[in-house]
């Protein structure tokens, strides 16, 4: 009965947002000379500031030129609500592409950049800044690059300075390179006061991407695709495997690392247990609002291996917005004025000032300017994007047995070496995308690219 009126009730929902949604793209949104123009978010924690920055784009600038945006933002529920918009013909005008563009262009639901009123000229600014396959598709542009997300060690300094780990000057020193990282874990672990010297949240979905993968890009110039060959490769990721299972022999990850979600390891380190954790720049929002920090910490750049070469950081590289066909045949001048504003200088500006988004474009950050009371870390995050690259897309497959993530847990729990499951998923996910490219499904030029890691 219960699962019943659960069934009755996602319905009901479906149906009521089908409602809502037709319309939204008609004709009638323009009356007495004012277009409306409908644009759907995801960021949640950008929303406070995005609508203020709307609300006065449509008292200003919006009102001189007959514009008004209608700005709606959706939490967890945004890609089932895209997804119903499709079904119905009924999408916002601009929309956050979160599924990527391949899938969008294949249903033909958004419009090219290049095809718009000065698309080209926009473009422009743009110019080697642009993905195959994530921006642009057979030489037509769906999305631009907007904001970055980079990486970084944040560390204790409470407990560096506690255990001796300091400068000639008394101050917490930060570690460079991945011995030191295991060296100074060990020394703040102690256990009879529930104190460790690393965080491993291995239950977080995220964790072997951007808590191993993403810094040790910096290291290895790999994350186990090889651009040039267009194979993956992931025995190169050895030593990255080799130095997690040394932190477990050390004893020194915060315990239960197996059963660890990522919001008790962050709030595990704001409570002062925690000697380090890698961080997205993101965690500046949860470590100063989410779960504020009872000690002092710092944020220094991924370590390195001592007397290897160093290689751009791993950062992403974000679009903010798409066109969706439907969009495109409104009055598509007053469209691309909000699709411009919203990648300008003004709105880029306010989000890096306020901490909500590192521009891609890094010349908005010199002509901007942090107040003095920015967010603890975020200074630090931003400077990151100087030394950091995005990496192109990587060809997936239908994988058959364990991915990379359930042969690191194995890895953990010692039920699989480290070099047998490293050369196994070589194998297989190479099998899988050659399959994927006999079958046709697969555009394999998209994705072999020459260097990428681009040394230091």
């Amino acid at each position: 009965m219960k699962t019943f009126k659960r069934i009755a009730a996602v319905a009901a929902a479906i149906a009521m947002l089908c409602t809502m949604l037709t319309g939204c793209n008609d004709d009638s949104a323009k009356n007495d000379g004012i277009t409306t123009i409908t644009v759907w978010s995801d960021s949640t924690h950008t929303k406070d500031l995005a609508t203020e920055l709307v609300d006065k784009f449509n008292s200003t600038t919006g009102k001189k030129k007959g514009i008004r945006i209608e700005y709606s933002v959706y939490g967890s529920d945004y890609t089932k609500v895209l997804d119903v918009s499709q079904q119905t013909g009924s999408m916002p005008d601009l929309f956050y592409p979160s599924s990527g563009i391949q899938d969008l262009v294949k249903k033909d639901c958004v419009a090219a950049i290049d095809d718009m009123p000065g698309g080209k000229e926009f473009l422009k600014k743009y110019k080697g800044m642009l993905r195959a396959g994530a921006n642009s598709i057979d030489g037509k542009t769906y999305c631009v690059p907007h904001n970055l997300t980079t990486v970084g060690l944040i560390y204790n300094k409470d407990l560096f300075k506690a255990n001796g780990i300091v400068d000639k000057n008394g101050e917490a020193k930060a570690p460079t390179t991945w011995d030191e990282v295991r060296e100074y874990a060990k020394k703040c672990t102690n256990p009879e006061k529930k104190v460790y010297g690393i965080a491993l949240p291995l239950k977080w979905g995220g964790y072997l991407n951007w808590d191993l993968l993403h810094p040790w890009f910096s290291s290895l110039g790999t994350e186990g695709y090889d651009y040039e060959a267009g194979k993956y490769d992931y025995t190169a990721l050895k030593p990255a495997f080799d130095w997690f299972m040394q932190i477990k022999k050390d004893g020194s990850a915060f315990f239960g690392a197996e059963g660890l979600d990522n919001d008790p390891a962050r709030a595990q380190f704001a409570a002062g247990r925690i000697a380090m954790k890698f961080a997205a720049s993101w965690d500046v929002g949860v470590l100063n609002d989410q779960f504020p920090t009872e000690c002092d910490w710092g944020v220094a750049p991924v370590p390195g291996i001592d007397g290897a070469p160093k290689y751009k950081q791993f950062s992403t590289n974000q679009p903010l917005l798409a066109i969706s066909k439907s969009g495109a045949k409104k009055d598509n001048e007053k469209l691309m004025e909000v699709y411009k504003w919203f990648h300008g200088d003004e709105y880029l500006i306010e989000m890096y000032e306020n901490g909500k988004f590192i521009p891609a474009d890094a010349s908005i950050i010199e002509k901007a300017k942090l107040p003095d009371n920015a967010a603890k870390g975020w200074k630090e995050f931003c400077e990151f994007s100087d030394i950091s690259v995005a990496l192109p897309l990587i060809p997936t497959g239908s994988l058959e047995g364990d991915n990379l993530s359930a042969l690191m847990l194995k890895m953990w729990m010692g039920e699989v070496k480290v070099d047998d499951a490293l050369e196994d998923i070589t194998k297989r996910m190479n099998k899988a995308i050659d399959k994927e490219k006999e079958r046709g499904t697969l555009d394999y030029d998209l994705y072999q690219w020459g260097d990428v890691s681009k040394e230091r």
